[in-house]
């Protein structure tokens, strides 16, 4: 019973979690007929978007996340480094959530209901467009949480870094539109966090231009080779249990 009630529990926040980011945009519409450059149906795009990202996330990755630190501090990391295999795939893909499954089935069928809101037809480029985009925002986020993770080598405890970066992650669950200039830029190519969902769910309700495809490939292999250079060097810094 106990397992039984994590589990619905588990289930239970990540759909409040879905429930609060609509209600946001809910309020916001309320007021103003477009937010972030967007209207309610494009703003469903996105949130659909942003949810499929973030549960095909907790699914596979943020679990490993959330116990990297606790496997660095007590040594269990030693197991990671004797199998043959890389250690940082290892240690982020390691466990899968299956309570999280749950919420990708939400999540499609927000993306759907935004989707079926959206008057405009959608070309199949622009479906490539998103679906690539879906991948790329998944290798950004899982690089992202990489680097926070390596952190682990350098503190005794690293649960501190991993609040900063779910706070920094707020600014991926708001659309790019509400930033400007040198922000917006930021955001897409140098810290890009907007690459998470925003420029996913542009696709659909913009043109999906060559150029897009390049930034998106550019930025994800960039912030993914980067991660894995960080996590190496970092790597050195590990005594194993006996340090």
């Amino acid at each position: 019973m106990e397992f039984r009630l994590h589990y619905a529990l588990q289930v239970f926040v990540d759909i409040v979690w879905c429930g609060v980011q609509i209600a946001f945009f809910e309020v916001m519409f309320m007021y103003t007929p477009a937010f972030g450059g967007l209207s309610k149906s494009e703003a469903y795009v996105f949130l659909g978007t942003l949810f499929i990202v973030d549960s095909l996330n907790m699914t596979l990755i943020a679990s490993n996340f959330w116990h990297f630190p606790r496997h660095v501090n007590t040594g269990e990391l030693d197991f990671f480094l004797l199998k043959p295999v890389s250690p940082l795939f290892l240690s982020y893909f390691r466990f899968v959530n299956t309570a999280s499954i749950v919420n990708v089935t939400v999540s499609i069928i927000i993306f759907c209901i935004g989707i079926s809101m959206h008057d405009q037809s959608i070309h199949s480029m622009q479906w490539i467009g998103w679906i690539f985009g879906i991948i790329c925002g998944s290798i950004v986020l899982f690089s992202f949480e990489a680097i926070v993770g390596s952190m682990s080598f350098y503190f005794v405890n690293a649960s501190g870094v991993q609040s900063i970066f779910y706070a920094l992650y707020q600014i991926a669950m708001r659309p790019d539109g509400i930033y400007s200039g040198f922000f917006r830029r930021l955001f897409i190519t140098i810290f890009p966090l907007s690459l998470i969902a925003s420029v996913p769910a542009s696709m659909l309700y913009s043109d999906a231009r060559v150029e897009d495809f390049i930034m998106m490939i550019g930025v994800s292999t960039l912030c993914v080779v980067g991660a894995a250079m960080f996590f190496s060097r970092a790597l050195k810094q590990y005594n194993g249990a006996s340090g």
